[in-house]
């Protein structure tokens, strides 16, 4: 009996003192997955080795037949031990009127998520794709300069299935190829792919990541103060949306007073935002690293429009908050790279770097946990900045960034900013420098 049958038959077949599982929804994952690393310049060393694993697990909540609610993690294990699982989690139930929904029966959209390239890389049939990435990056490596190389690359497979008593049955197979490289600590970045990488998009995203390390190995000390023209790498775009923005847009906050908007807002159509700007959910493009089918709650992959022409639409709920709000549930994709942003002035990063007379190319920010997300208050400090003036990189300055995040989506020197190989826009805008 595979693992999906075995948790379902001991779901469905559970009971003690005459209460069984009235409702439930099963999310379930097989996994398999090939990864081998770099560490201080040593290949497969004692703390990157080459690894070819295996793992089955999940997630369950079950409403039983007394009204009671358990929730609670699964692992592949044999049928008796799934039920003790089980009775650990019928012993720790409780009370939650609003685990009512156990989505029904849908049409799943048919969205291509798999590579056979990928999946053979995972399994370990396709045992050179993984050392030939690693060469590429110890040869950029040398080629910079930089004295420690730490790197990985991996491959993973995932068959998913997530089922409920309301006859939902969602079935998916996945793959994700994936690169990360760090320079002495200095550059780094991370990419994704369900195919497997060509190996000119490696070395090119590789040699772009040299680039930053060979300007902020640079160090020019203090940076610009004042107003200045800053570019938000899309690790650090992505950071200020996930804590304003999102957790704005949070159902979870709408409904308990902690968002920056209101659930009128949203049933007004507040406009938020600059009228070109626009959030949508992107859950159906061919091999997308963010396209899903399905949620692990039950919910069929569909297009959300969040804000639409600057104008709130619609916050992101889950079942639980999309019952409490009276509105419809939205599928929450898993990545930043399930989502599209529309912002009428968008550009290059070689063209917002040459483009400024002063500006700083922001790589990090410390201290994101601690700002005020409902206000959109920010000061953070930014220790690896580049400085560019004319298009040039001059080298690494250390700045103070001050601001208010909603006013910068509102300002009309907002611009998002295209990196190669990043799902996530970084953010070109006018901040206060100390």
């Amino acid at each position: 009996m595979s693992f999906f049958d075995a948790v379902e038959a001991a779901v469905t077949g559970f009971l003690c003192e005459g209460i069984r599982a009235a409702d439930y929804r099963v999310a379930m994952a097989e996994t398999v997955q090939s990864a081998l690393g770099v560490g201080s310049n040593r290949r497969g060393s004692p703390y990157e080795p080459l690894t070819v694993s295996e793992v089955s697990g999940g997630s369950m909540l079950i409403r039983w037949s007394d009204g009671m609610v358990s929730r609670g993690s699964l692992t592949r294990a044999p049928q008796a031990a799934l039920e003790d699982v089980l009775q650990s989690a019928f012993e720790g139930r409780y009370d939650d009127p609003d685990v009512v929904d156990f989505p029904g029966r849908s049409d799943i959209p048919d969205i291509d998520l798999h590579s056979a390239g990928t999946e053979a890389i995972a399994t370990g049939s396709d045992a050179r794709a993984l050392p030939e990435i690693l060469e590429i990056l110890e040869g950029v490596r040398e080629g910079c300069g930089a004295k420690l190389l730490d790197a990985s690359a991996r491959a993973v497979a995932v068959r998913r299935r997530v089922i409920t008593s309301g006859g939902f049955r969602g079935d998916s197979d996945s793959t994700t190829m994936a690169f990360w490289i760090g320079l002495d600590s200095l550059a780094c970045d991370g990419f994704e792919s369900r195919v497997p990488f060509a190996v000119g998009d490696v070395r090119r995203r590789a040699e772009r990541t040299a680039d930053d390390f060979t300007a902020l190995s640079r160090e020019l000390g203090e940076g610009p103060r004042g107003r200045t023209r800053v570019v938000l790498h899309p690790r650090t775009a992505e950071s200020f949306l996930r804590t304003f923005l999102f957790g704005a847009l949070s159902g979870a906050a709408v409904a308990n007073g902690r968002s920056r908007f209101t659930l009128d807002d949203f049933h007004s159509g507040r406009i938020a935002f600059r009228d070109d700007f626009s959030l949508r959910t992107r859950p159906f493009t061919p091999l997308g690293v963010g396209s899903f089918r399905f949620t692990d709650e039950g919910l069929v992959a569909r297009e959300v429009e969040l804000i639409r022409d600057g104008k709130l639409m619609t916050p992101l709920l889950g079942l639980k908050y999309a019952r409490r709000l009276e509105m419809d549930a939205t599928p929450v994709p898993g990545s930043i790279g399930g989502y599209a942003f529309g912002l009428g002035r968008r550009m290059s990063r070689e063209e917002a770097l040459s483009g400024s007379e002063r500006c700083v190319l922001v790589h990090s920010v410390l201290g994101m946990h601690t700002q005020d997300a409902v206000r959109g208050e920010y000061s953070v400090l930014a220790p690896q900045g580049v400085l560019y003036e004319d298009g040039s990189a001059k080298g690494r300055v250390t700045s103070t960034l001050n601001g208010a995040f909603f006013s910068d989506l509102l300002s009309t020197d907002l611009a998002m900013v295209d990196f190669d190989g990043f799902a996530c826009p970084g953010l070109m805008m006018e901040v206060e420098l100390s």
